[in-house]
């Protein structure tokens, strides 16, 4: 399996963060996993359904030396691979501490690259393999915390019971090792970000802020990291 050599030296890995130290995986550290089925279950468990490109980290300091194709089950927090030579739906032996995961946007054809990275540690009962969505990096972290839940649901009068997949989003605000919950709008970020209240209602003017919109949310955070 050529694609799951990894390099030995520092690896930029889009919005990864920090460089690898050296190792080497193996295919020792691979593992095949049987797909999980979600039978009768309407939605899907998975960030997006199809593999997606994209670049692994993990808890060794190990990276990907080239894009591989990845699924991130959202319901049981896991994220796997597809082995190319074989097609078979690969497990991580070693631990992932971060990867970032490519899509195409079909109706403007931009691609959007996400970010996620677990090792945080008190975040309303989360635990540190949890992973988060990182939207911005620096001083003050802006993290997105995307859970799935399997929800049954009966209609009144009904005798059939469905079964859904529950989407929750929340935003967290990281400084100094503590997390502070916020919503993505303008009144929650600018009541945790009051030291700079006068440059950031400048920003918002000028750059029309859409706090729904998590890109713009992460470029708002990351000029506050720069004021």
């Amino acid at each position: 399996m050529k694609h799951l050599k990894l390099l030995l030296a520092a690896f930029g890995v889009l919005a990864l963060g920090q460089t690898a130290s050296a190792q080497i995986m193996y295919e020792r550290d691979f593992k095949p996993v049987t797909t999980k089925q979600y039978t009768d279950v309407e939605g899907s468990a998975y960030l997006y359904d199809d593999w997606k490109p994209g670049t692994v980290k993990l808890t060794n300091g190990a990276v990907s030396s080239d894009k591989m194709q990845l699924k991130y089950n959202v319901v049981d927090d896991v994220l796997t691979f597809k082995d190319n030579a074989t097609d078979k739906e690969m497990a991580f032996v070693q631990p992932v501490y971060e990867f970032s995961i490519s899509s195409l946007d079909d109706f403007n054809d931009k691609l959007f690259v996400k970010s996620y990275r677990n090792g945080f540690t008190g975040i309303d009962g989360t635990t540190v393999t949890s992973f988060f969505e990182v939207l911005a990096d620096g001083k003050v972290r802006l993290l997105k915390r995307l859970t799935k839940a399997i929800l049954e649901n009966q209609a009144y009068g009904s005798a059939t019971k469905t079964l859904t997949f529950n989407e929750n989003v929340k935003y967290y605000l990281l400084t100094n090792g503590k997390a502070v919950p916020v919503k993505n709008d303008k009144k929650s970020i600018l009541a945790a970000l009051r030291d700079k209240q006068a440059e950031l209602d400048v920003y918002i003017k000028t750059n029309k802020v859409d706090f729904k919109n998590d890109a713009q949310l992460g470029e708002f955070i990351a000029y506050y990291n720069t004021l």
